[in-house]
């Protein structure tokens, strides 16, 4: 059994500091972190949060403009 700490939406808007409407918007449109689903629950894992914020990481304003193109 996996020790990975799992979170719903309140938590893991609170964790990535941004509105727990946000967060769904994210979702929405596929820009967010991974999620699972199941039975109509959405949790998010710890890990799949720190990836997300770790890939969306930059030392200069070129490397974002460069990352969106």
């Amino acid at each position: 059994m996996s020790d990975e700490v799992f979170m719903t939406p309140d938590e893991a808007s609170s964790f990535l500091r941004i509105s727990k409407s946000t967060l769904a918007k994210l979702r929405l449109t596929g820009d967010g972190p991974r999620y699972r689903k199941a039975i109509r629950r959405i949790t998010y894992s710890r890990g799949d949060l720190v990836a997300w914020i770790d890939a969306k990481t930059f030392a200069s304003t070129s490397e974002y403009d460069e990352a969106r193109a």
